[in-house]
């Protein structure tokens, strides 16, 4: 599908320097008044380090003059420190401060009108969550570390985090709204675990984003009375959640019940089935409406939709989920598409994030506070900013489709920045252009 041209406002030097930018100079500097290097510099050099996808902290310290330049122009760092001096400055941030810069960007992509294309099901927009861990040593650790302990009494320390991310069916790129850090918590003892992650992080969601329509779309761990009763006090949000009939038994025992116990007349407590023919196979759809989520919450109603999905190899899977959506014929393969799109937070997030070249799984350092996180959210901010190329910069498209793959183009990025000093990403990018012979304009 070709992307209708949003403007100049999202392109990447715009959109780093007038939100990023903004973001790093207004973050508290907590050091003393005669730090060598400035707290400003230190996070736009970790920002870089993931945007040009260096493979590690001593490969982005190796420069040659070229590069030196470009850090400065690109970038606009005028010192860098030094290995372990970019980690101590980054270990003291506070996360919070940090992940400001993912409400930021939405804000961005909202003046833009780019998030005309990302409202669903009645302008709703859909937020998929998941957890990733991001970082685990059986030696290296920290207060913050969540400990696992192994058959054979060895132990792993880890870091991981809950993901928020905008997303839609039909729709390729996804943007990430807010990340939580699931770690032990400042004065417990006790592992941190994703649903007190996700009551966190839906509260701070309140706070930056209330007045949007959203549809939280997650897997059946979310399936709870505590979480859906945070997401109903919201009157702007919906959700769709996975549920397995092993996990949620009393929901499923109403919906057989029901089936079993069929009632023309009884239209509240019939189970009505649609068929439906799409390209990707056919699907056979159940729903009933105002069941009761599980025995320990009789408070909480719901709706169950099941899905059987055959597709085009005659291979048969099922699917289902609960919401808070009144169900009906004429809505039911919408709720179902929004439900599968919980997907991609993994395999366009995450996914992207092992498998090209962002380094995801490498650890550029722990800290003995933050900076496992810090690199995380600097790494997660450097991924957005790419999405948004992806999905509003001609350049970078034109570029992906002629060098085929983004690994590719991030290796001619990095390439031109050793060689050719640039004023800024616009021209690195026509510089590209002009190695491989490709027509931009």
């Amino acid at each position: 599908m070709k992307k209708k041209s949003l403007g100049t406002s999202l392109e990447f030097d715009r959109v780093y320097q007038e939100v990023l930018v903004d973001l790093f100079s207004n973050i508290p500097d907590s050091r003393r008044d005669n730090s060598k290097y400035s707290l400003v510099d230190a996070l736009k050099s970790g920002f870089a380090l993931y945007s040009l996808k260096s493979p590690s902290l001593f490969s982005f310290r190796q420069r040659s003059t070229a590069e030196s330049s470009n850090l400065k122009s690109v970038y606009g760092i005028g010192e860098i420190p030094s290995d372990n001096g970019l980690r101590k400055i980054l270990d003291s941030v506070e996360p919070r401060a940090l992940a400001q810069g993912f409400s930021a960007l939405f804000d961005r992509l909202q003046s833009s009108g780019l998030l005309a294309d990302y409202r669903y099901w009645q302008d709703h927009l859909i937020v998929s969550l998941d957890g990733v861990e991001h970082f685990c040593s059986k030696e290296v650790n920290c207060p913050h570390c969540m400990v696992r302990n192994h058959r054979d009494g060895s132990r792993s320390y880890y870091h991981a985090m809950l993901s928020a991310a905008l997303v839609c069916p039909g729709q390729s790129e996804v943007f990430v709204l807010e990340n939580e850090p699931i770690v032990k918590q400042d004065g417990t003892t006790k592992n941190d675990c994703e649903c007190n992650a996700a009551k966190r992080l839906f509260q701070r969601m309140q706070q930056t984003h209330s007045q949007e329509s959203i549809i939280y779309v997650m897997d059946a761990l979310y399936a709870c009375g505590p979480i859906i009763r945070q997401l109903l006090d919201q009157p702007n949000w919906r959700y769709v959640i996975g549920v397995t009939e092993k996990g949620h038994k009393a929901l499923f025992a109403q919906f057989d019940q029901a089936i079993a116990q069929f009632d023309q007349a009884n239209e509240q407590h019939r189970v009505h089935w649609q068929d439906f023919k799409a390209a990707d196979g056919d699907y056979a759809i159940g729903y009933l409406n105002k069941l009761q989520l599980n025995d320990s919450t009789p408070d909480i109603q719901t709706n169950l939709l099941y899905c059987i999905w055959t597709n085009q190899k005659g291979e048969e899977k099922v699917f289902s989920w609960v919401s808070n959506i009144k169900l009906t014929k004429a809505n039911v393969m919408k709720i179902m598409r929004i439900g599968r799109a919980r997907w991609k937070i993994e395999n366009e997030v995450f996914n992207t994030l092992k498998n090209q070249q962002y380094h995801f799984e490498h650890n550029f350092g722990h800290g003995k506070k933050h900076l496992c996180t810090n690199f995380a959210f600097l790494m997660m901010l450097a991924f957005t900013l790419d999405q948004i190329q992806q999905r509003a910069n001609r350049y970078f498209r034109t570029l992906v489709e002629n060098l085929k793959t983004k690994v590719k183009l991030w290796e001619a990025v990095r390439a031109v920045f050793k060689i050719l000093p640039c004023n800024n990403m616009k021209q690195v990018y026509l510089a590209i252009a002009d190695l491989y012979q490709i027509k931009l304009e």
